[in-house]
């Protein structure tokens, strides 16, 4: 077989691991022998139309989408929910999203080779009041959910990992580098990707992380609600109006920054609103694992700062940005611990005879990706 055309194959494998299924299943589910698949799968022979037909039956995607040579085509014509992106494919660069494929298929091998679990257990699908306040009790749910209610985390990376969401770093090329995250997702298959890019400081990987599932759960209130203008502006006239991407927003800061938290950690310390000082915002803020901007944004909207300390820490924290390109003051103290999964499986496949332990290699190699 023609090697340029091996990439029929390899979409035909993403997608059956995708969806958890062996070999010798799809073969059985499109009424063929897993031998023969087997070899299509390698790029040793091509498909017939017969099997062609069949697979984009059985794996619900256009038969253009097995014919995609990058991931970047496949994805302008799946309109099913096989494969969808939460900020959308039009909005990013065809690099990045060719980089987060061929990441997906090395960790879908990895736990192909490993015989793991691969779908998500935490429910990606939880009703939601479409405001402000829904968006705080939502990220309590998921909190919950997680078994951590209001406790302070200190390691998310392992925590979304054991409840089966995928987390991966890299650092973004040149074309995305402004980019924070960007996740990946089938509701059909309860698949989550989370990719992050390793150039930003662990403050905003930690937001950017909690604002990808929050836009999952959006996207998802959204799909199961009749209509589809979830999020309509009718907040209160204090409030600025909410949409789609600020409803993701309001979750990722309250998921981290829980207001009983907050307000234990305060409680314990004495700080009184008239105390607080540039010293000890930023010792303190470390504890959550956020931002100084976003740390003084939560005292404020729960009335735990001065207006008066407020303004002089803002317009110090504006000084900081300006004098460094937006470094995060008093440095990242919190230690991520990146692509722990990721790496833990590779070490355990390298121990098993696979074909496609050599292409992962060179995937992490291609993308810099890095134990942290």
């Amino acid at each position: 077989m023609d090697q340029s055309l091996s990439f029929i194959g390899k979409n035909i494998r993403f997608y059956r691991r995708s969806r958890n299924w062996t070999l010798k299943q799809l073969a059985s589910k499109i009424g063929i022998q897993e031998g023969p698949l087997g070899r299509i799968e390698r790029g040793q022979n091509l498909p017939s139309a017969t099997v062609i037909f069949q697979l984009s039956q059985v794996l619900n995607i256009p038969t253009d989408a097995i014919f995609a040579s990058r991931i970047s085509e496949a994805q302008a014509v799946v309109e099913t929910d096989s494969l969808f992106m939460t900020t959308g494919s039009e909005s990013l660069p065809a690099p990045l999203i060719d980089a987060c494929q061929e990441i997906m298929t090395a960790f879908h091998c990895l736990e192909d080779v490993c015989q793991v679990q691969k779908y998500a257990k935490l429910p990606l699908f939880i009703p939601f009041e479409p405001n402000y306040s829904g968006m705080e009790q939502l990220s309590e749910m998921v909190r919950n959910y997680l078994g951590i209610s209001d406790a302070i985390v200190f390691d998310y990376f392992e925590l979304f990992e054991n409840f089966g969401l995928r987390i991966l770093v890299f650092p973004f090329m040149k074309q995305a580098r402004d980019i924070g995250a960007v996740s990946f997702y089938e509701p059909d298959y309860h698949n989550a990707f989370f990719f992050l890019n390793a150039l930003k400081n662990p403050e905003k990987q930690l937001f950017s992380l909690a604002l990808e599932l929050g836009k999952i759960l959006i996207f998802n209130q959204i799909k199961n609600c009749r209509d589809k203008y979830l999020f309509v502006p009718v907040a209160k006239e204090q409030e600025r109006p909410i949409n789609e991407l600020r409803a993701a927003k309001r979750f990722a800061a309250t998921f981290l920054t829980p207001a009983t938290a907050v307000h234990a950690t305060i409680s314990q310390l004495g700080i009184i609103p008239e105390n607080w000082t540039w010293d000890l915002l930023l010792r303190i803020k470390h504890r959550f694992g956020v931002s100084a901007e976003s740390f003084l944004y939560r005292l404020k909207e729960l009335n735990l700062i001065s207006d008066k300390s407020a303004e002089e820490i803002q317009s110090r924290i504006q000084t900081f940005y300006k004098n460094t390109r937006y470094k995060e003051p008093g440095s990242s103290k919190r230690i991520l611990n990146s692509n722990g999964r990721f790496f833990d499986l590779l070490l355990t496949a390298s121990s098993i005879e696979s074909e496609e332990t050599e292409e992962i290699h060179e995937v992490v190699n291609r993308y810099k990706i890095m134990c942290g």
